[in-house]
């Protein structure tokens, strides 16, 4: 069935902040009620409507995201919603695809967003690239390890340094799907009310840093990040030095930061949690600019399924003179969108997602695949 889908106009958002309100069940503040608002302002938010009231939303928001020490240009799918009466009628598909053309037409080549059902999202080509461990600690695991000769300052988003979003692209370039932060998002959401530390060498050189909150005796840490051996111990001396404040902690880390082995008893509570999806947009265009930044010296054919976006569906060619449709050869590799999207990403190998079931063909063609990735890790800190 197809629905009429209508870009909200600024006399609308009222009624979109009410939709959110209610599906997410919170509430926003009189007082901060504006600033909501106005948030609106840089998104583009689509609406269905049945009898003149809002139904069914989605928001998309223009962003960017480093692979490796490039950036592209990403579209984030944002505050999907939908009244009950008005579920199981296919409005979330008819915009998720209105989505992905507005997307497409707008150069995004990559889509992400905050699933919540990764099965349902799957359906319509995203698939989990981010994941994130979160640590439990107790008092009695707050104990230093290696002393360091720098030192830590703290800072709130009004006083912080430019050295931190220094740090942080750092960090970045050295991932694949990480947000590239303007200041005002800085400040108005990867900091908020969050306390920020730096660490400084000897040399008062910012080496690492973390965003956290001491509330009701337990300290948690949102981002910990260290770009060296150093700074990872001195930021995890500076939590230790809060173990008088406190009695519990919790921290939200990469899956690659080997902090819990350093620990004294690395003994202690750790979760994993997938986290964000994401999607390639349009296989062409993202491939296209991808080869620039790498070296493909070889010829692959990749025939890609995409039941959403109609403009992916086909066989491609990929050399070092670019991408280009073509016809299916005898050495095709064949896959889904998630299946490509996890192997640029860097979620799993090509030859794991081989032995997974996820990708057919031969293995030395198969094996070309990991020329179009970078070295680099993927995940994400950041919410939307």
């Amino acid at each position: 069935m197809t629905h009429s889908i209508k870009k909200l106009e600024q006399n609308l958002y009222e009624e979109s902040l009410q939709l959110s309100e209610y599906a997410f069940q919170y509430k926003v503040p009189s007082e901060k009620r504006d600033k909501r608002l106005q948030q609106l302002k840089v998104q583009d938010v689509y609406g269905i409507f049945s009898e003149g009231s809002l139904a069914a939303k989605l928001h998309l928001l223009s962003l960017e995201v480093w692979i490796g020490n490039e950036k592209y240009s990403m579209g984030g799918i944002a505050g999907v919603a939908t009244y009950p009466e008005y579920r199981r009628k296919g409005l979330v598909r008819s915009l998720l695809s209105h989505a992905l053309e507005e997307m497409n037409n707008k150069g995004q080549t990559i889509s992400m967003l905050h699933p919540f059902d990764i099965d349902f999202y799957r359906k319509f080509g995203w698939e989990v690239f981010a994941y994130f461990n979160k640590l439990y600690l107790t008092k009695k695991d707050l104990i230093p390890i290696k002393k360091t000769n720098g030192s830590i300052k703290r800072f709130t988003k009004e006083t912080y340094p430019v050295e931190l979003h220094q740090l942080y692209d750092r960090y970045a370039s050295n991932h694949s799907g990480m947000l590239e932060r303007t200041k005002e998002w800085w400040k108005e959401r990867s900091i908020g009310d969050l306390w920020i530390a730096i660490y400084y060498d000897e040399n008062h050189v910012p080496q690492g840093y973390l965003s956290y909150e001491v509330k009701n005796q337990k300290m948690k840490v949102e981002e910990f990040v260290p770009l060296n051996a150093e700074a990872r111990h001195g930021l995890w001396n500076f939590i230790c030095q809060h173990d008088s404040m406190i009695n519990e902690s919790e921290l939200v880390l990469n899956p690659n930061e080997p902090l819990s082995f350093l620990l004294r008893n690395p003994r202690v509570k750790m979760e994993r949690f997938p986290y964000f999806m994401n999607r390639i947009v349009n296989v062409e265009s993202f491939l296209n600019a991808h080869l620039k930044h790498i070296e493909f010296d070889d010829r692959l054919t990749l025939t890609i399924k995409d039941d959403q976006a109609e403009w992916n569906n086909g066989t491609f060619t990929v050399s070092a003179h670019g991408v280009k449709k073509s016809e299916p050869a005898d050495n095709t590799v064949v896959m889904d969108i998630n299946t490509l999207t996890a192997v640029i990403f860097g979620v799993y190998s090509p030859k794991a997602l081989m032995d997974m079931g996820q990708i057919e063909g031969d293995l030395p063609e198969v094996a070309k695949l990991e020329k179009l990735t970078k070295d680099v890790s993927p995940f994400f800190y950041d919410f939307f």
